[in-house]
């Protein structure tokens, strides 16, 4: 029989809003998952990922800066970031977490893992950009960076949602939405510009718990590379691709992506950490 998920309770945690699915009947065996956003994303993108994990504790949250976060000021470096996932992991409560992060939430999981990796006891990390990978390249954050030259952080995040989305969908969206949208740009700008500084990127070589990097087989091979490179660099890591799938697979593929969840949970305890 299909479980029910869990519902949904939400929590401030220092000025970011957070959502949690919990089962009732909780394995206190397995870590709780913390899943990570992008760049112009939310917490509410993983909605249905959650949904199809509904005996696993899950928890995503829209980081500082984004969303119903927005109130919370802007983390002013990728390390700040990374803090702020940290509290959410304390908030927990688990002593274990599984933290998966897409996209540019990967990268935030990997720094975190890399500095401060108390509790974290595996990661993913679904086509998330490393700069100081060979043949890196950000089409979006080149073009984002280029509109805040001229406009500012709210033309960076207009043009670079523009971009993700396509114009039909901007021009579709409410004047409000929109508005919130470019009110993000400032946390964009940050986060681009410092995952571009000599140091802003994580210490691959310091990563240590187990990493399953995905990517999806629709994607271009710009987002796919990224996760390749990674297999090849970490100390304990292995690739797992959703066919079909582009680089928003948890929002068109949520079956899949739940499964890539579970793979990254299983990780951990399938082998011991690399020494």
């Amino acid at each position: 029989m299909e479980r029910t998920p869990a519902p949904a309770t939400r929590a401030s945690i220092d000025g970011m809003s957070v959502v949690r699915r919990r089962p009732a009947e909780a394995d206190p065996t397995r870590p709780s998952v913390i899943l990570v956003h992008g760049a112009m994303d939310r917490a509410a993108s993983f909605a249905r990922v959650m949904r199809r994990l509904p005996d696993t504790d899950v928890v995503a949250y829209d980081r500082r800066g984004y969303a119903d976060s927005l109130g919370g000021g802007v983390a002013a470096t990728l390390s700040g970031h990374a803090a702020d996932l940290a509290r959410v992991a304390e908030w927990s409560g688990s002593p274990e977490v599984v933290v998966v992060g897409h996209s540019l939430g990967g990268t935030i999981a990997l720094l975190l893992a890399a500095t401060d990796p108390a509790g974290v006891c595996g990661l993913g990390a679904f086509e998330s950009p490393v700069p100081s990978l060979p043949g890196y390249r950000s089409d979006g954050g080149d073009l984002a960076l280029a509109a805040a030259a001229t406009g500012g952080p709210p033309a960076a995040a207009e043009a670079f949602y523009r971009l993700l989305v396509g114009e039909r969908t901007w021009d579709r969206l409410r004047a409000v939405d929109r508005d919130t949208r470019r009110a993000e740009g400032a946390a964009l700008v940050a986060e681009l510009e410092d995952l571009r500084r000599p140091g802003g990127c994580p210490d691959l070589a310091s990563v240590r718990v187990p990493v399953v990097a995905g990517a999806g087989t629709a994607s271009p091979a710009a987002w796919r590379r990224p996760a390749e490179e990674l297999v090849d660099r970490l100390a304990d890591a292995e690739l797992m691709e959703l066919r079909g799938a582009g680089h928003g697979a948890h929002l068109s593929h949520p079956d899949d992506f739940a499964r890539y969840v579970r793979a990254c949970v299983i990780g951990p305890h399938r082998r011991p950490p690399a020494p």
